[in-house]
Protein backbone atom coordinates (compact mmCIF):
# COMPACT_ATOMS: atom_id res chain seq x y z
CA UNK A 1 0.00 0.00 0.00
CA UNK A 2 1.50 3.47 -0.80
CA UNK A 3 0.80 5.81 1.87
CA UNK A 4 0.12 9.45 1.60
CA UNK A 5 2.04 11.15 4.80
CA UNK A 6 1.15 14.39 6.17
CA UNK A 7 3.08 16.77 8.88
CA UNK A 8 0.53 17.60 11.12
CA UNK A 9 3.00 19.13 14.41
CA UNK A 10 6.79 19.41 13.30
CA UNK A 11 8.92 16.73 13.26
CA UNK A 12 12.65 16.15 14.16
CA UNK A 13 14.33 12.64 13.04
CA UNK A 14 17.98 13.72 13.79
CA UNK A 15 20.70 12.52 11.70
CA UNK A 16 23.28 12.47 14.82
CA UNK A 17 25.18 15.66 13.66
CA UNK A 18 24.86 19.11 14.96
CA UNK A 19 26.23 22.30 13.81
CA UNK A 20 27.38 25.16 16.05
CA UNK A 21 27.55 28.80 14.84
CA UNK A 22 31.06 28.38 13.46
CA UNK A 23 29.28 26.37 10.34
CA UNK A 24 26.56 29.30 9.99
CA UNK A 25 24.99 32.40 10.21
CA UNK A 26 21.99 33.92 10.50
CA UNK A 27 20.51 36.26 8.02
CA UNK A 28 17.99 38.47 10.28
CA UNK A 29 16.12 40.42 7.21
CA UNK A 30 15.47 37.43 5.84
CA UNK A 31 14.64 35.45 8.62
CA UNK A 32 17.38 32.23 7.51
CA UNK A 33 19.75 30.55 9.22
CA UNK A 34 22.26 29.86 6.45
CA UNK A 35 24.73 26.79 6.56
CA UNK A 36 27.80 27.01 5.04
CA UNK A 37 29.86 25.22 2.93
CA UNK A 38 33.45 25.89 4.30
CA UNK A 39 35.48 23.92 2.32
CA UNK A 40 34.40 26.25 -0.87
CA UNK A 41 34.89 29.41 1.48
CA UNK A 42 38.26 28.18 2.36
CA UNK A 43 39.29 27.86 -1.28
CA UNK A 44 37.84 31.22 -2.10
CA UNK A 45 40.93 33.70 -2.67
CA UNK A 46 38.59 36.41 -0.51
CA UNK A 47 39.10 34.43 2.67
CA UNK A 48 43.24 35.31 2.01
CA UNK A 49 43.04 37.84 4.37
CA UNK A 50 41.14 36.32 6.68
CA UNK A 51 43.29 33.11 6.97
CA UNK A 52 45.95 33.79 9.59
CA UNK A 53 43.17 35.53 11.86
CA UNK A 54 41.14 32.59 11.31
CA UNK A 55 43.63 29.79 12.61
CA UNK A 56 44.28 32.04 15.65
CA UNK A 57 40.81 32.85 16.80
CA UNK A 58 39.08 29.29 15.57
CA UNK A 59 39.69 27.32 18.63
CA UNK A 60 38.01 30.25 20.77
CA UNK A 61 35.65 31.83 18.65
CA UNK A 62 32.34 30.82 19.12
CA UNK A 63 30.75 32.57 16.07
CA UNK A 64 32.50 32.95 12.14
CA UNK A 65 31.03 36.11 11.88
CA UNK A 66 33.52 37.23 14.21
CA UNK A 67 36.41 36.43 11.94
CA UNK A 68 35.01 37.01 8.96
CA UNK A 69 32.49 40.09 9.11
CA UNK A 70 32.57 40.65 5.26
CA UNK A 71 29.12 38.84 5.08
CA UNK A 72 29.02 38.92 1.71
CA UNK A 73 31.79 36.75 1.39
CA UNK A 74 29.46 34.44 3.81
CA UNK A 75 26.82 34.28 1.30
CA UNK A 76 28.47 33.41 -1.26
CA UNK A 77 28.80 30.24 -0.05
CA UNK A 78 25.81 29.28 1.51
CA UNK A 79 25.37 25.37 1.12
CA UNK A 80 21.80 25.89 2.29
CA UNK A 81 19.40 28.05 3.54
CA UNK A 82 16.31 27.13 6.20
CA UNK A 83 13.75 29.88 7.55
CA UNK A 84 13.07 29.99 10.96
CA UNK A 85 10.65 31.17 13.65
CA UNK A 86 11.34 34.09 15.60
CA UNK A 87 11.72 32.46 18.88
CA UNK A 88 14.77 30.64 17.26
CA UNK A 89 16.57 33.80 15.96
CA UNK A 90 15.79 35.38 19.30
CA UNK A 91 17.32 34.57 22.67
CA UNK A 92 21.09 35.42 21.66
CA UNK A 93 21.92 31.86 19.77
CA UNK A 94 24.87 33.03 18.09
CA UNK A 95 26.22 34.54 22.25
CA UNK A 96 24.41 31.16 24.01
CA UNK A 97 26.67 29.03 21.44
CA UNK A 98 23.67 26.91 20.55
CA UNK A 99 24.39 24.09 18.33
CA UNK A 100 21.20 23.21 15.25
CA UNK A 101 20.29 19.78 15.43
CA UNK A 102 19.99 18.44 12.04
CA UNK A 103 17.45 16.47 10.45
CA UNK A 104 18.13 13.24 8.60
CA UNK A 105 19.42 13.37 5.14
CA UNK A 106 20.71 11.71 2.27
CA UNK A 107 22.98 14.03 -0.12
CA UNK A 108 21.29 17.07 1.33
CA UNK A 109 17.57 16.07 0.93
CA UNK A 110 15.42 15.02 3.99
CA UNK A 111 13.52 12.14 4.24
CA UNK A 112 11.86 9.88 7.08
CA UNK A 113 13.45 6.34 7.54
CA UNK A 114 11.24 3.34 7.17
CA UNK A 115 12.83 2.35 10.77
CA UNK A 116 11.35 5.42 12.44
CA UNK A 117 8.01 4.52 10.92
CA UNK A 118 8.11 0.97 11.39
CA UNK A 119 8.99 1.54 15.18
CA UNK A 120 6.15 3.59 15.58
CA UNK A 121 3.81 1.31 13.84
CA UNK A 122 5.32 -2.10 15.90
CA UNK A 123 4.51 -0.01 19.25
CA UNK A 124 0.64 0.41 18.30
CA UNK A 125 0.81 -3.46 17.63
CA UNK A 126 2.07 -4.62 20.15
CA UNK A 127 -0.54 -2.39 22.35
CA UNK A 128 -3.69 -3.73 20.08
CA UNK A 129 -2.21 -7.32 20.45
CA UNK A 130 -2.21 -7.46 23.96
CA UNK A 131 -5.17 -5.50 24.53
CA UNK A 132 -6.75 -8.51 22.43
CA UNK A 133 -5.15 -11.18 24.40
CA UNK A 134 -6.58 -9.50 27.68
CA UNK A 135 -9.88 -9.56 26.15
CA UNK A 136 -9.53 -13.18 25.05
CA UNK A 137 -9.04 -14.92 28.54
CA UNK A 138 -4.77 -13.93 28.91
CA UNK A 139 -5.96 -10.81 31.74
CA UNK A 140 -4.32 -12.43 34.68
CA UNK A 141 -0.99 -13.65 32.70
CA UNK A 142 -0.28 -10.41 30.56
CA UNK A 143 -1.04 -7.85 33.79
CA UNK A 144 1.66 -10.31 35.66
CA UNK A 145 4.28 -10.11 32.92
CA UNK A 146 3.24 -6.13 32.94
CA UNK A 147 4.65 -5.55 36.62
CA UNK A 148 6.98 -7.96 37.07
CA UNK A 149 8.86 -7.12 33.44
CA UNK A 150 8.63 -3.37 33.74
CA UNK A 151 9.99 -3.22 37.76
CA UNK A 152 12.73 -5.56 37.46
CA UNK A 153 13.60 -5.33 34.31
CA UNK A 154 13.67 -9.49 33.23
CA UNK A 155 14.80 -9.93 30.06
CA UNK A 156 12.38 -13.18 30.18
CA UNK A 157 9.33 -11.56 31.52
CA UNK A 158 9.49 -9.00 28.64
CA UNK A 159 10.51 -11.56 25.94
CA UNK A 160 7.25 -13.60 27.15
CA UNK A 161 5.09 -10.44 27.11
CA UNK A 162 6.53 -9.38 22.99
CA UNK A 163 6.18 -13.66 22.37
CA UNK A 164 2.51 -13.01 23.15
CA UNK A 165 2.08 -10.61 21.11
CA UNK A 166 4.31 -11.57 18.01
CA UNK A 167 2.52 -14.91 18.10
CA UNK A 168 -1.15 -12.93 17.71
CA UNK A 169 0.20 -10.85 15.08
CA UNK A 170 1.70 -13.49 12.53
CA UNK A 171 0.81 -15.51 9.82
CA UNK A 172 -0.61 -18.59 10.53
CA UNK A 173 1.30 -21.38 9.11
CA UNK A 174 4.34 -19.40 9.61
CA UNK A 175 7.82 -21.44 9.72
CA UNK A 176 8.37 -22.79 12.98
CA UNK A 177 12.15 -21.79 12.85
CA UNK A 178 14.68 -19.30 11.66
CA UNK A 179 18.43 -18.38 12.04
CA UNK A 180 17.74 -17.47 15.17
CA UNK A 181 16.25 -20.72 16.55
CA UNK A 182 12.78 -22.56 16.68
CA UNK A 183 10.79 -20.13 17.08
CA UNK A 184 8.58 -21.39 19.87
CA UNK A 185 11.46 -21.47 21.71
CA UNK A 186 10.84 -18.12 23.90
CA UNK A 187 13.91 -18.52 25.99
CA UNK A 188 16.38 -18.24 23.26
CA UNK A 189 14.75 -14.57 22.38
CA UNK A 190 16.85 -11.65 23.75
CA UNK A 191 14.72 -8.87 23.97
CA UNK A 192 17.20 -7.66 20.79
CA UNK A 193 15.86 -10.22 18.35
CA UNK A 194 12.37 -10.65 19.67
CA UNK A 195 12.63 -6.61 18.56
CA UNK A 196 14.17 -7.68 15.05
CA UNK A 197 11.60 -10.45 14.76
CA UNK A 198 8.92 -7.79 14.98
CA UNK A 199 10.48 -5.86 12.45
CA UNK A 200 9.66 -8.42 10.07
CA UNK A 201 6.28 -8.50 10.83
CA UNK A 202 5.84 -5.19 8.02
CA UNK A 203 8.03 -3.89 5.61
CA UNK A 204 7.73 0.43 5.49
CA UNK A 205 10.21 1.88 3.51
CA UNK A 206 11.89 5.41 3.71
CA UNK A 207 9.77 8.02 2.39
CA UNK A 208 10.04 10.04 -0.38
CA UNK A 209 13.20 12.67 -0.88
CA UNK A 210 12.38 16.16 -0.10
CA UNK A 211 13.82 19.37 -0.55
CA UNK A 212 15.76 21.05 2.26
CA UNK A 213 14.87 24.72 1.67
CA UNK A 214 11.03 24.26 1.20
CA UNK A 215 10.64 21.38 3.73
CA UNK A 216 12.35 22.37 6.44
CA UNK A 217 12.49 24.87 9.52
CA UNK A 218 15.04 26.05 12.39
CA UNK A 219 12.55 25.89 15.56
CA UNK A 220 13.22 26.57 19.15
CA UNK A 221 12.67 23.69 21.70
CA UNK A 222 11.87 23.59 25.50
CA UNK A 223 11.76 21.15 27.76
CA UNK A 224 8.62 21.84 30.32
CA UNK A 225 8.26 20.42 33.63
CA UNK A 226 11.61 20.46 34.50
CA UNK A 227 12.29 20.76 38.26
CA UNK A 228 12.21 24.65 40.04
CA UNK A 229 15.00 26.40 39.93
CA UNK A 230 16.69 23.65 37.50
CA UNK A 231 18.48 24.87 34.05
CA UNK A 232 16.28 24.55 31.35
CA UNK A 233 18.05 23.53 28.24
CA UNK A 234 17.11 25.14 24.91
CA UNK A 235 17.65 23.33 21.95
CA UNK A 236 17.25 24.43 18.08
CA UNK A 237 15.68 21.54 16.11
CA UNK A 238 16.00 21.52 12.29
CA UNK A 239 12.53 20.18 11.66
CA UNK A 240 9.93 18.85 9.15
CA UNK A 241 7.40 21.58 8.73
CA UNK A 242 3.49 21.58 9.29
CA UNK A 243 2.25 21.01 6.05
CA UNK A 244 5.02 19.01 4.59
CA UNK A 245 4.07 15.77 2.56
CA UNK A 246 6.15 13.03 1.68
CA UNK A 247 5.06 9.05 0.46
CA UNK A 248 5.84 5.95 1.89
CA UNK A 249 4.83 1.74 1.22
CA UNK A 250 4.08 -0.45 3.68
CA UNK A 251 3.59 -3.66 2.77
CA UNK A 252 2.79 -6.51 5.75
CA UNK A 253 4.90 -9.48 5.19
CA UNK A 254 4.37 -11.71 7.91
CA UNK A 255 1.80 -9.89 9.69
CA UNK A 256 -2.18 -11.70 9.48
CA UNK A 257 -3.42 -7.80 9.57
CA UNK A 258 -4.27 -5.77 6.41
CA UNK A 259 -2.35 -3.16 5.85
CA UNK A 260 -5.45 -0.69 6.61
CA UNK A 261 -5.62 -2.69 9.37
CA UNK A 262 -2.50 -1.65 10.60
CA UNK A 263 -3.24 2.57 10.01
CA UNK A 264 -6.55 2.22 12.08
CA UNK A 265 -4.69 0.38 14.90
CA UNK A 266 -1.85 3.26 14.79
CA UNK A 267 -4.68 5.31 14.66
CA UNK A 268 -6.76 4.62 17.72
CA UNK A 269 -2.99 3.80 19.58
CA UNK A 270 -1.47 7.45 19.15
CA UNK A 271 -5.06 8.96 19.63
CA UNK A 272 -4.95 8.26 22.95
CA UNK A 273 -1.02 9.03 23.29
CA UNK A 274 -1.98 12.40 21.91
CA UNK A 275 -4.89 12.53 24.38
CA UNK A 276 -1.92 11.75 27.77
CA UNK A 277 0.08 14.15 25.83
CA UNK A 278 -2.69 17.00 26.58
CA UNK A 279 -2.78 17.28 22.73
CA UNK A 280 -5.97 17.85 21.03
CA UNK A 281 -5.29 16.67 17.02
CA UNK A 282 -7.73 16.00 14.30
CA UNK A 283 -5.91 13.82 11.87
CA UNK A 284 -8.54 11.52 10.02
CA UNK A 285 -7.95 9.06 8.90
CA UNK A 286 -4.87 7.78 10.52
CA UNK A 287 -2.68 8.87 12.88
CA UNK A 288 1.29 8.33 14.04
CA UNK A 289 4.00 9.92 15.99
CA UNK A 290 7.67 9.60 15.13
CA UNK A 291 10.98 11.19 16.48
CA UNK A 292 11.41 13.59 18.78
CA UNK A 293 9.04 14.65 21.47
CA UNK A 294 7.76 10.64 21.41
CA UNK A 295 6.92 10.60 25.50
CA UNK A 296 7.22 7.25 27.43
CA UNK A 297 3.39 6.86 26.17
CA UNK A 298 4.31 6.00 23.08
CA UNK A 299 7.20 3.96 23.70
CA UNK A 300 6.20 1.59 25.81
CA UNK A 301 3.11 -0.24 27.40
CA UNK A 302 2.48 2.71 30.06
CA UNK A 303 -1.33 2.92 28.59
CA UNK A 304 -1.94 -0.28 28.27
CA UNK A 305 -1.12 -1.18 32.16
CA UNK A 306 -3.43 2.43 33.01
CA UNK A 307 -6.19 0.59 31.18
CA UNK A 308 -6.05 -2.32 33.13
CA UNK A 309 -5.71 -0.77 36.52
CA UNK A 310 -2.16 -1.26 36.67
CA UNK A 311 -0.98 2.27 36.86
CA UNK A 312 0.79 2.23 40.45
CA UNK A 313 1.95 -1.33 39.65
CA UNK A 314 3.39 -0.56 36.68
CA UNK A 315 7.34 -0.18 36.77
CA UNK A 316 7.40 2.99 33.99
CA UNK A 317 5.59 6.07 35.04
CA UNK A 318 4.09 9.03 33.44
CA UNK A 319 6.38 11.76 31.60
CA UNK A 320 6.86 14.37 34.19
CA UNK A 321 8.66 16.54 31.36
CA UNK A 322 7.53 17.14 27.89
CA UNK A 323 9.36 19.07 24.91
CA UNK A 324 7.74 21.54 23.27
CA UNK A 325 8.26 24.44 20.39
CA UNK A 326 7.90 27.68 21.00
CA UNK A 327 5.95 29.90 19.18
CA UNK A 328 4.97 33.64 20.16
CA UNK A 329 3.13 32.97 23.56
CA UNK A 330 1.81 29.34 22.17
CA UNK A 331 3.87 26.12 22.52
CA UNK A 332 3.60 22.95 19.78
CA UNK A 333 3.98 19.17 20.04
CA UNK A 334 6.72 17.34 17.93
CA UNK A 335 6.27 14.45 15.81
CA UNK A 336 2.48 13.86 14.64
CA UNK A 337 1.81 13.46 11.34
CA UNK A 338 -1.21 12.49 9.21
CA UNK A 339 -1.47 9.34 7.07
CA UNK A 340 -3.88 8.17 4.45
CA UNK A 341 -3.97 5.81 1.53
CA UNK A 342 -2.35 7.24 -1.79
CA UNK A 343 -4.23 6.05 -4.87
Amino acid sequence: MNVKLKVITPVHIGSGQSISPFGYFIDQERGNFNFLNLDSLFRDPGFSRYREEFIKKAASARYIGEIIQDHNLLKKHILYSVPSTYEARSGNPIENNIEIKLFIKSAGRPYIPGSSLKGSIVTALIYYALKELCAAGKKGEIEGLLIHGSRKNEPKTNSELLNLAFNFLKKEHQPTSSKYGKIEDNSYYSSERQEGRFMHLLDVSDSSYLKAPGSLMIEKCQVQGAKRGGQIPVVLFETLKEGVEAEFEIKRSNCKLEEKQILQICHDFYQKVAAKDGIKIDAAPFLLRIGQGVTAFGTSLLILAEELGLKDRYGVKPPRTRKRLLEGKETKALGFVQLAESR
